[in-house]
């Protein structure tokens, strides 16, 4: 983990410091696209340091007590329209099956977060031309159940346990994609700390993340 951590700081600062430097000896003809490429840089490593910390702090804390009625019904729609625009570029479906009355209690913005990590992994591994499902349902044992589907690379079964450690990155096709190997460490600590789980399996093709909320 420590060799990724290192890359993963690394190679972005280095970028940076060399834009820079070229910057001030005026050797780039054109500094405005360096310098929106060093903002670039610079809102990852942010993203990465803020999205570390949230984990720390949701895994150092208690679990949650209290909170409000959320409609999951409704964020999950929200998570979705987020995303549309995006799956449309790509040329990627997505469909979302979720029933009125589905709630849970809980944080709502942290719930948002977990399932916008989730629909942005789906979305980012899946092909154009490939299908994204999003479907909830009430758990027979009580408590909510929302299942995220793709038709993507998948994740081998070996991996999976892995996957939720802080800057792992599988070893696989998926790791040909840009990320810093914390969207799902954070999805399994925000269901944690709403004293729930997530899983992951195959989709044949593809992966299927399922989130169980009492």
């Amino acid at each position: 983990v420590s060799d990724n951590i290192a890359h993963d700081l690394r190679t972005p600062l280095t970028r940076m410091r060399n834009d820079l430097t070229q910057l001030r000896a005026g050797q780039l003809a054109d500094s405005r696209e360096q310098l929106d490429r060093i903002i670039e840089e610079c809102d990852d490593l942010l993203a990465s340091f803020n999205a570390s910390l949230r984990i720390s702090t949701l895994e150092a804390g208690s679990r949650l007590s209290g909170g409000q009625a959320v409609d999951l019904a409704a964020l999950l729609g929200d998570v979705l329209e987020l995303y549309e625009p995006l799956a449309q570029e790509r040329d990627i479906s997505l469909a979302l099956d979720a029933p009125a009355g589905c709630e849970c209690v809980g944080e709502a913005d942290l719930l948002f977060q977990m399932f916008a990590n989730i629909l942005d992994n789906a979305v980012k591994y899946t092909s154009g031309g490939g299908r994204i499902d999003i479907r909830l349902r009430a758990s027979p044992g009580g408590g909510q159940t929302v299942v995220v589907s793709d038709s993507g690379p998948g994740i081998p079964a070996v991996e999976r346990k892995n996957v939720f450690r802080r800057f792992y990155r599988v070893e696989s096709s998926r790791s040909e994609q840009p990320g810093h190997g914390l969207g799902l460490s954070l999805v399994q600590a925000i269901a944690q700390y709403h004293r729930g789980s997530v899983e992951l399996s195959a989709n044949h093709p593809g992966l299927r993340v399922t989130v169980r909320l009492p």
